[in-house]
């Protein structure tokens, strides 16, 4: 196995906004990853200012051990949303990092000021860069590797069958996007926050993580931006585009969709494997 992919298709889409492409296209479906050289985008901090994930982080759940029977059990019951609107949501959050936070800002992703977008696009690079350290060293397989059992995306199998599985990359870039975008509209805080741990359910949904996984996923991104915070230039980063977020927001622009909202409200209140909603 090989690390794990980088936040390939979030950085693909900051670089568009960044050098001037077009924002408002839809998301693509989900693909290997790029063969094409990208342009380098560096994050914070330097690889000596990583903090030691591999230390802070729990090993992972032991085969046998409750958690990792849990892990399992949680996988298999979570097959059933097949077809559902919440394993199409997942299968969207799969692909889409930065517009699930469309619905909580109140604001769509093709009117994210330029500086929140560039803010972004470096701290993927930081939340990539924990995230190898621990995937490579704890070298957890993908819960649905095993039993060779579905996933919401398929396209992606070959790909994600040479991935490591803990802790879980998305929900690592997702809750360092949150924390940051949380200190920026402290207003939306609870609404933001909401949407990145549902997003990281949304892994679990997928069937190519577990609830572990997505756990320490959290815990990773905690402990990257305390040590983020150390940096003036990422604190100078956030106050600046901080207050271009609220200035956007404070200035007239069309809504993200209802109906996509609702769907992921429903996924905020109903964690699939501790209150599932009544409908798929």
């Amino acid at each position: 196995m090989v690390g794990h992919r980088t936040f390939v298709g979030a950085l693909a889409a900051v670089l568009a906004l960044t050098t001037g492409a077009a924002q408002a296209q839809p998301a693509p479906a989900p693909t290997p990853p790029m063969a094409t050289p990208m342009p380098k985008m560096d994050g914070y901090l330097t690889k000596a200012e990583v903090p030691n994930v591999i230390q802070i982080l729990p090993a992972p759940p032991a085969p046998g051990s409750l958690q990792a029977k849990f892990d399992e059990e949680t996988y298999a019951k979570t097959r059933a949303l097949a077809g559902g609107e919440r394993y199409a949501l997942a299968a969207r959050d799969a692909v889409q990092y930065l517009q699930e936070f469309e619905c909580p800002l109140g604001l769509k992703f093709a009117d994210w000021p330029k500086p929140v977008v560039a803010l972004m696009g470096r701290l993927a690079r930081d939340a990539s860069s924990v995230t190898n350290m621990a995937k490579d060293h704890f070298q957890r397989p993908r819960p649905f590797v095993a039993p060779n059992g579905p996933i919401c995306t398929e396209s992606d199998r070959a790909s994600l069958m040479k991935q490591y599985s803990y802790p879980s990359g998305h929900a690592t870039f997702s809750w360092t996007m949150a924390l940051t975008l949380a200190e920026m509209v402290p207003d939306r805080a609870t609404d933001i926050l909401a949407r990145s741990r549902a997003f990281g359910e949304s892994r679990v949904v997928c069937g190519v993580h577990t609830v572990s996984d997505i756990t320490e996923g959290r815990t990773n991104a905690s402990s990257l931006v305390a040590v983020l915070h150390s940096k003036p230039e990422f604190r100078t980063d956030v106050e600046a585009a901080g207050k271009a977020l609220r200035a956007a927001l404070a200035a007239p622009h069309a809504a993200p969709d209802a109906g996509q909202c609702r769907i992921e409200a429903d996924a905020e209140a109903h964690t699939p494997w501790a209150n599932p909603t009544s409908t798929k």
